[in-house]
């Protein structure tokens, strides 16, 4: 539930120049992640988040209105920097394949650098109930039109939209499973990712070609 001041955000002292103010906003979310990370939506706490900052509740107040401001920047943050990610990997010219290859490797990799949060932020985006889940679900859509629109600039025929939010939700899955699981193989992990994301948004000729490839499906 978000905690509001009865002014707004007018009270605190405001960083004094532009790159104080936003060095003290990222200290914020830096500390707000940590608390969510920790405790999820709903042990994410105003209290928890100035205290792991070690600043004042008023200089908080300057930068968010709540908890339900500092959460959402934060969800937001973290899903712009996977979508950012996954942009500049399906950018150049490729082949579907390869394409696919990359988003694979994009979401070990950011899970692997989250640590012990993914499991916090996996979760939350999967419960209805959090604000986590709409902004996934927001975020995935312009994630599914810009990878449509590549394939159909490619010249071959675009998998469905529901083709692409199954094959999102698989590689959320499977990134997921293979950090939160003890003594998991990275390249067993990538390889089944790869035969779902292939079978999902693929063709045979696709699936074929894929399967030729030890490097990818590790036979």
């Amino acid at each position: 539930m978000a905690v509001n001041t009865p002014s707004g955000r007018s009270r605190g002292r405001p960083a004094r120049t532009p790159e104080q103010h936003e060095q003290m906003r990222a200290r914020i979310l830096a500390a707000a992640g940590a608390v969510y990370a920790k405790h999820g939506q709903r042990g994410t706490t105003v209290a928890r988040i100035v205290k792991k900052a070690r600043l004042s509740r008023p200089t908080f107040y300057v930068f968010f209105d709540g908890t339900d401001d500092v959460i959402t920047a934060l969800v937001n943050h973290t899903q712009s920097q996977l979508n950012g990610r996954l942009y500049a990997a399906m950018v150049e010219p490729a082949d579907l394949i390869t394409q696919i290859v990359a988003a694979v490797d994009v979401y070990l990799d950011t899970t692997e650098e989250m640590g012990d949060a993914a499991r916090v932020f996996h979760i939350e985006a999967h419960d209805p109930a959090s604000s986590a889940h709409r902004l996934r679900q927001e975020n995935e859509e312009v994630m599914v039109d810009m990878l449509r629109g590549r394939i159909i600039e490619s010249g071959r025929p675009a998998p469905s939209s529901e083709a692409f939010r199954m094959l999102f939700g698989t590689l959320q899955a499977g990134s997921y499973r293979y950090s939160s699981t003890p003594g998991s193989d990275r390249r067993e992990a990538r390889a089944a990712m790869l035969r779902a994301a292939v079978a999902l948004v693929g063709t045979p000729e696709d699936w074929r070609r894929a399967a030729e490839r030890p490097d990818l499906f590790g036979q």
